[in-house]
């Protein structure tokens, strides 16, 4: 009996401070709906608030996380307030989906949604109480259990074969840098062998003879041509550094050279000497000796690049001279006088050193 009259007394309190929290917002109407009322454990459904109030009003949505908040609910998604309408009623509308894991009844309390008035005065409206009923699967005490099902096996694809093309990139690279590495340490085969000394000038003499030189007034070009093949093939065929040597050295090197005949000799250094004359004193020898120039050094060539070069025998070392011996001074006989005619012999003195 005292607990039927106290269960009436706490309902008849909470409807009064609902009534009194409700007559404060007239203006305000905030409904919830559920989709459906009855669902089984673990379904999802939505839950529908719409709010109308006069133009002007702002309307705050409920704070997130706030359905989590009640007992037996869990929110699986919450979305923003949305204006359905402005005039001549301002319709607003939040959508919650959500589900439970609780059979039974869940009692949904009412919602407050914050708002403020088109004259400033801030206020609260709350949508009616819902009530959820959770259904529990059915089980049957004569159905038998049945085994757990094999784990589904999902198909291979390229992805699954990651480290065998790991393996392979590894491979390839390694075998790049190998195959790098070996052409590196290869020993580079030797250079080919320089032409002969004198198939080099008779080619040169041959294009210098083409060019006509001296037959385009260009006559101290020409000399200097010749003396040039003609010192480069003096250093490649008898290993002379002539391009750093006068024509004084040169001529004396050549005529240390026993293969060489006085004829030869005499004759480059006639051309080497006129060679100077014309690049350093401006000379300007007759026209026939152009050609006379070009003439010798060919015949050189010819006749010295396919002589063997003889073998220089050693100089053998010179014996130390005898030291020599002390030489003697002649006196001089002394004069006749009349005390002595006879003159005494001469006699040698020795030198005092």
């Amino acid at each position: 009996m005292r607990l039927r009259l106290f269960s009436s007394l706490l309902l008849l309190t909470s409807l009064t401070v609902l009534l009194a929290q409700q007559s404060t917002n007239k203006a305000v109407l905030a409904r919830a709906e559920l989709a459906q009322t009855k669902i089984d454990i673990g379904d999802q459904i939505w839950l529908d608030v719409k709010i109308s109030a006069p133009p002007g009003t702002r309307i705050t949505a409920l704070p997130t996380g706030y359905m989590n908040t009640l007992e037996g609910l869990e929110v699986v998604s919450e979305k923003e307030m949305a204006t359905i309408s402005e005039t001549p009623e301002l319709l607003l509308q939040q959508r919650i989906l959500i589900t439970s894991f609780d059979t039974g009844y869940i009692a949904i309390p009412p919602l407050p949604y914050i708002f403020t008035a088109a004259d400033g005065r801030p206020d609260t409206a709350y949508t009616n109480d819902l009530l959820l009923h959770v259904r529990a699967f059915p089980v049957d005490e004569d159905n038998e259990l049945r085994p757990i099902k094999p784990i589904i096996e999902e198909p291979l694809n390229w992805l699954d074969f990651w480290p065998a093309y790991l393996i392979l990139a590894l491979g390839g690279i390694a075998y790049l840098l190998w195959t790098i590495r070996k052409r590196q340490s290869k020993v580079a085969p030797p250079p080919p062998p320089p032409p002969p000394a004198d198939e080099v000038a008779l080619a040169e003499l041959l294009s210098l003879e083409k060019k006509g030189l001296w037959e385009n007034n260009q006559v101290k070009e020409y000399y200097s041509e010749l003396t040039r093949i003609l010192r480069e093939y003096l250093e490649g065929r008898f290993s002379v550094p002539a391009m750093e040597m006068t024509t004084r050295q040169i001529t004396s090197e050549l005529g240390r050279r026993e293969n060489l005949d006085r004829l030869q000799r005499s004759e480059l250094s006639e051309l080497l000497q006129l060679s100077d004359m014309v690049k350093f004193a401006k000379a300007e020898p007759a026209a026939n000796l152009h050609a006379k120039g070009l003439d010798r050094v060919r015949e050189f060539v010819k006749d010295t690049g396919k002589m063997p070069e003889p073998e220089r025998s050693p100089v053998p070392p010179t014996a130390p001279a005898p030291a020599a011996a002390p030489s003697a001074t002649l006196v001089p006989p002394p004069m006749p006088t009349p005390g002595n005619p006879q003159p005494a012999p001469a006699t040698s003195k020795p030198e005092e050193e």
